[in-house]
């Protein structure tokens, strides 16, 4: 009787052991699920900041490809107008050429130029 009441004894620890085992189980499996929600939670935001990070850096390289953009026709345009200035000076260059030979060719060389730089002389020197 004694070997029988001990192995029910036994077995009731034992019943009371595989209670508590399977009690600690649930909670390590609960704990689990609680540390693996977490994470799936930090994983749902880190792809959505990543998603959010790839969109701004296509709007920015968007608005790169525009300014390089604007760049290139900003330079064109000064390019031409560099041209632009140039032929103007080379032009009021040979303007200023022509007014010259015409002084030279119809006021000094002339009958009335000589007559009137003659006169010029003169009344300066009554003065």
């Amino acid at each position: 009787m004694k070997h029988s009441i001990s192995v029910k004894s036994h077995s009731v620890s034992d019943l009371d052991k595989m209670d508590d085992f399977q009690q600690s189980l649930e909670m390590i499996e609960q704990k689990l699920d609680t540390e693996i929600a977490a994470k799936q939670n930090t994983i749902d935001r880190q792809e959505q900041e990543i998603q959010r990070l790839h969109g701004l850096v296509e709007e920015k390289n968007k608005i790169i490809l525009e300014i390089n953009g604007k760049l290139v026709e900003c330079m064109r345009n000064s390019e031409g107008n560099r041209q632009l200035i140039n032929k103007l000076l080379n032009d009021m260059s040979r303007l200023q050429q022509d007014i010259e030979w015409y002084k030279r060719t119809y006021e000094n060389r002339s009958l009335l130029g000589t007559l009137r730089e003659k006169l010029k002389k003169n009344f300066t020197k009554g003065r």
